[in-house]
């Protein structure tokens, strides 16, 4: 009987943890893809960019609408739940120290999210939407 108890326990438990990670595979298809960026900021609103990036499972964030361009960059915290990935970054350069968030759900061969980003009391807000359009190029 204690043994019984013991089994349901540890049932019970790998139904508590597992599904977090069972099935937490990210609905992306790795490649080539298009990406759309409108930036936000102190009221104006930038003309949209397209570019392309490959993207894979392991560099999930797009690098369009972060700060390129705007010194050292650092991502941290890269994280995903389900569909969507989730991180901070840090820069650094010449305008001064920049950090933001940003968060972006993919659902097969298409995604859309959002970042924001603070640099000496300026909020810089970027909106992404992308579409997957073919392989990576070697």
């Amino acid at each position: 009987m204690v043994r019984m108890f013991i089994i349901v326990l540890f049932v019970i438990a790998c139904l508590i943890v597992f599904p977090v990670h069972a099935g937490s595979g990210l609905d992306m298809n790795p490649g080539l893809w298009e990406i759309t960026t409108e930036v936000k900021m102190s009221g104006m609103t930038m003309p949209k960019t397209t570019n392309t990036q490959c993207i894979t499972k392991d560099s999930m964030v797009p690098q369009a609408g972060t700060a390129q361009g705007q010194g050292q960059c650092e991502m941290k915290d890269i994280r995903t739940h389900g569909d969507t990935v989730n991180w901070s970054i840090e820069c650094s350069g010449q305008g001064g120290a920049m950090t933001g968030t940003g968060e972006i759900t993919y659902h097969g061969n298409t995604f859309e999210g959002t970042s924001s980003m603070s640099m000496q009391g300026m909020d810089i807000k970027t909106i992404m939407k992308g579409r997957r359009i073919g392989e990576c190029q070697k």
